[in-house]
Parts: structure tokens; sequence; C-alpha cells
């Protein structure tokens, strides 16, 4: 098996600004990303923060798995740029740090004059376990090959989430379709529907979700 592919994430802090850049084996930021010093204090007051700069986002979080006994910085970077014709076009990634670590790299660039210091982000983590408790949907889901890709690609795709232990996924009312509930180390997540639209034309039907 090979390497997990890791980003290294580059970092400068100066004044009241501290701006980053990833790099990876298959990808590097189009730009850099400046956040202020008062937004990572309100990340580390509200344990969530969301930030802009030019047409590019970062929505991050602190968050302690069961798995894990110190707070986790979660950035989750939307590079976007103009294609043209009022069009966006761009990359998504999310990256992991411990949160100790990210605040010694900023403190020690300021201690540098400014200057560039690196930091590998984290392993990934692992996914929650779901877990079906449908009496019925399932089965019909199961019995129908196309219809049972749709959901393996959804649930792949958008349950995901890292810091969940677990995804409990139950019969919903509408056919095909489900409810979930989202379990955390601190108790209950998100909870919602799993639902089948567009079932007129099962060959177009797709899944979303309803929280």
């Amino acid at each position: 098996m090979g390497q997990e592919k890791r980003t290294m994430l580059k970092l400068s802090a100066s004044g009241e600004c501290v701006s980053m850049r990833t790099v990876s084996r298959g990808f590097r930021s189009p730009h850099r990303f400046v956040l202020l010093e008062k937004e990572l204090e309100e990340l580390e007051g509200k344990r969530y923060a969301l930030s802009m700069d030019i047409r590019s986002f970062a929505k991050m979080s602190l968050e302690r798995t069961d798995e894990e006994e110190n707070d986790v910085l979660i950035i989750k970077f939307a590079w976007l740029g103009d294609a043209g014709e009022g069009k966006l076009s761009g990359t998504e990634e999310t990256l992991r740090f411990p949160w100790d670590a990210f605040r010694e790299k900023v403190a020690e660039s300021r201690s540098l004059g400014g200057a560039a210091v690196k930091l590998l982000a984290m392993k990934g983590a692992r996914l929650p376990k779901v877990e079906f408790h449908s009496r019925e949907h399932l089965k019909e889901v199961a019995e129908m090959p196309a219809l049972r890709k749709k959901l393996g690609k959804f649930l792949a795709n958008h349950l995901a989430w890292r810091g969940s232990i677990r995804i409990m996924v139950y019969d919903d009312f509408v056919p095909y379709s489900f409810f979930f509930r989202e379990e955390r180390a601190c108790g209950t997540g998100l909870c919602g529907g799993i639902i089948l639209h567009g079932q007129e034309d099962m060959k177009k039907a797709h899944y979303g979700i309803h929280t």
C-alpha cells in the first residue's frame, strides 16, 4: 500500500494577521489565505468561526473526539476563483491539526519576525460507524442495483463527518428514504432525513440530506 498523502500548511504571522497556504502532492493553494488574530480568538471562545479572503473562505472548528484528548483544529478550505462569465470554480479541502501545535507555530512565526513556518496536517481520522436499523427500506434499496449505488455514494460523500462516533439510520415515512441520528462524544449531534427526491423518474432520482 502507498503512503497516505499528507498536506503541509505554510503559515506566517505578523501584527494582527496570520497568512496560510497549503501544499500537497496533487494540489497547491492558489493564493494565501489571511486570518485575523481576533478570528482565532473567536474560534477559541465559540469553537467555530467562518472567515473569508478574496473569494475563498474557511470554516474552522475545534473538536474533540473519543480518541483524542486534546482539541483538534479542523479547517475546511474552499479555494475559489473567477472562471469567467460570472462563474466561480475552485477546490475544497479539509485539514486537521492539533490546536496546541497550530498555536505554537503562530507564536514561532511571530518570534521570527513573520518568517514562514510549516505544520503537517494530521492523518485522516477514523470516520464514524454507520449503523442501519432499517426494517424495510434498506432491503428495498438493496434489491435495486442502481438505487443501491446512489445510496452508497451519498453515504460516502455526505456522512463522513469528523468528530462523529456513530450515525444511526432508520426507516423514514418517504419510500426508499431514511431518518438518521448522529452520536458524538458530547452527546447527540445532527438529526434529519436522507430523502430520495425525484421518484417519478428513478433513473434521475437522487438522495438529499435534510436537517
